[in-house]
Formats: structure tokens, C-alpha cells, sequence
């Protein structure tokens, strides 16, 4: 091979090598390029694992002074998303707390008042429930200017009870929920608990049989074997490709005639 054969090879392959490089790095570009929506997507989506949320804490609102709902669901959103157990709110008339309790079904119950001879927040371990005045939690306030003032801080009220009924343990974190002592102290708590309560809380709903939902994408599911059919062409192309693939391992026989 002369010198100028050499060259031009030697060109040759490095033109080729440099566009396999650049289409990698475009392919690989467009993956980073896809949402976060996309790539779920692409794996067919999130699946949850059958019977896997049990149990469940119910809030029962038996009080009439404000609407507690949308600010009690904006703060409870981020708990549940992180553990994802089964919380209700719901509506009842004013009732012994217990008996609110026995009949909501429900393994934890916190019953939401407005009685200005009660305390703000009483809990009942023994008996699975804690109660939240919400008439004491009017401190300091102008209303109806501090209504949604009062309305947050009524839903962290709840979110402390919660907490504090739900096996919530002390933090290395400031500024939360259970470190507050006076009503007013919840206007600058954290609407969020942090990670160390989350856990305790998670531990604690599992020993008393509340469990939160697995959830994890398709492709996972059907690689562990509990995925149920496809219900669509992403899915049916992650199953057959999956269940495709030998479940046993390959043997291999040894032939003396080949050594090998």
C-alpha cells in the first residue's frame, strides 16, 4: 500500500468515525431534549402495584366557619405526593369526636370543631384520633380582611394534629408545624414537613396498617411480572419485547470435536 492509498484510508475512516460520532451525540442530544412527560411516556407510563395503597386517615370537618377544603387539599398535595397513603376529607354533622372516628372507618381520624370552650388541638392516641378547634385558631386576626389568612392557618393546624397523632418525630430542621407553640407561629411555618417527619410518619401509618401506593412505569412492572395488559401501542411493544427474552439462562453444550 502506497503512502497516498494510506492517506486517503485513513481519511476515509476518520470522516466515518467523526459522522458516527456526531449522529451519537445528535441521538443522544434528542434524549436529553425529551420532558420528563416523554420519557415516562416512552416507558409506558405509570402503573400502580394492586393492593398496594391500604388503610387510610380520615379528616372530618364538622365545623361551619370556613371552608376549609381548598387550602386543607393545596397543603396536603405535597405530603401525599411524597406519601402517597389514603387521605379523605369530609363532611359531617357536629358529633361525639370518637364516634366520628368509629364510623369514618378509617384507622387515624382527626375531627375538625369550632368550640371556643375547647383547647385548639387535642390528641388521642389511644383511640386513633386528635381534634382541631378551629375557633382558637382566630388569634390576632381581622376578619373577614384575614380570612385566608385564618383558612392557612387552619390547614396547618390540621397538618400538626396530623402529625402529631400520626407518629411525627422532632427534626433537625427548622420552621415546621410541630415546633410551633402559639397560633400565630403558623403563619410562618412551613407548609411542608420535612423529610425526617415524613418518614417517621411513614413508619409509623405502617406499623398500624396504612400503607402508601407503589407507583412505578410500566416497563418496570412488566419486568417484575405484575404488569396487566397493554392498553396501548407503547405498552404492547414494551411487553412483547420484554416477555420475548428467554426467562431460563442459555446453556451452552461443550463439543469435544470443535474444543470449545
Amino acid at each position: 500500500m502506497n503512502i497516498k492509498t494510506y492517506i486517503t484510508l485513513a481519511s476515509a475512516i476518520m470522516i466515518a468515525a467523526a459522522f458516527a460520532e456526531d449522529k451519537g451525540s445528535t441521538v443522544e442530544g434528542a434524549k436529553h431534549r425529551m420532558t420528563a412527560e416523554e420519557r415516562i411516556a416512552s416507558l409506558g407510563g405509570f402503573v400502580i402495584y394492586p393492593g398496594s395503597q391500604k388503610g387510610a386517615v380520615a379528616f372530618v370537618d364538622t365545623q361551619s366557619a370556613v371552608d376549609i377544603r381548598p387550602s386543607f387539599e393545596e397543603l396536603f398535595s405535597h405530603f401525599e405526593h411524597q406519601v402517597p397513603v389514603k387521605i379523605e376529607l369530609s363532611k359531617a354533622a357536629p358529633a361525639d369526636a370518637k364516634s366520628l372516628k368509629e364510623k369514618s372507618k378509617a384507622n387515624f381520624a382527626v375531627v375538625f370543631v369550632d368550640d371556643s370552650t375547647s383547647p385548639s388541638l387535642s390528641v388521642f392516641p389511644d383511640d386513633c384520633y386528635a381534634v382541631v378547634n378551629f375557633a382558637k385558631y382566630k388569634t390576632g386576626l381581622k376578619l373577614p380582611n384575614d380570612e385566608q389568612k385564618y383558612k392557612n392557618r387552619c390547614a396547618k393546624a390540621a397538618l400538626k394534629a396530623f402529625s402529631m397523632l400520626c407518629g411525627g418525630c422532632g427534626s433537625r430542621y427548622p420552621d415546621h408545624v410541630l415546633a410551633t407553640h402559639t397560633p400565630q407561629e403558623l403563619d410562618f411555618a412551613h407548609d411542608k414537613l420535612p423529610v425526617d417527619i415524613q418518614d417517621s410518619i411513614k413508619k409509623y401509618l405502617g406499623t398500624a396498617g396504612v400503607t402508601p401506593m407503589r407507583k412505578t412505569i410500566y416497563r418496570k412492572a412488566v419486568q417484575e411480572g405484575w404488569a396487566a395488559a397493554p392498553t396501548n401501542d407503547v405498552q404492547k411493544a414494551i411487553w412483547d419485547e420484554i416477555r420475548s427474552l428467554p426467562t431460563k439462562p442459555i446453556k451452552i453444550e461443550y463439543d469435544p470435536a470443535k474444543g470449545k
